[in-house]
């Protein structure tokens, strides 16, 4: 899978989770930016799961940030695309 198919659907499932179209920025914040919280975040780790057709779990993304405002989109996308590449 490419790069850009994963960000996309990254977004698209950050969307989801945030109920309405959002003009989303790599640096966007979840904690910071979004309004995330740590139920968000299960909603999100569901709408990963349904939009790559496999669990996604955020726990592992999460606990690599000293920060949770820097969590962003960004990094986010470069996770789920380890993932999938590690998985492949």
């Amino acid at each position: 899978m490419q790069a850009a198919e994963i960000n996309s659907k990254v977004r698209e499932a950050i969307q989801v989770t945030m109920g309405k179209k959002v003009n989303l920025n790599d640096s966007d914040s979840f904690i910071a930016n979004l309004g995330f919280n740590s139920l968000k975040m299960v909603s999100l780790s569901l709408a990963l799961e349904e939009k790559f057709g496999r669990p996604l779990l955020l726990n592992e993304w999460i606990s690599q940030c000293e920060d949770p405002r820097l969590l962003t989109v960004h990094s986010l996308c470069n996770y789920v695309g380890k993932v999938v590449q590690r998985d492949n």
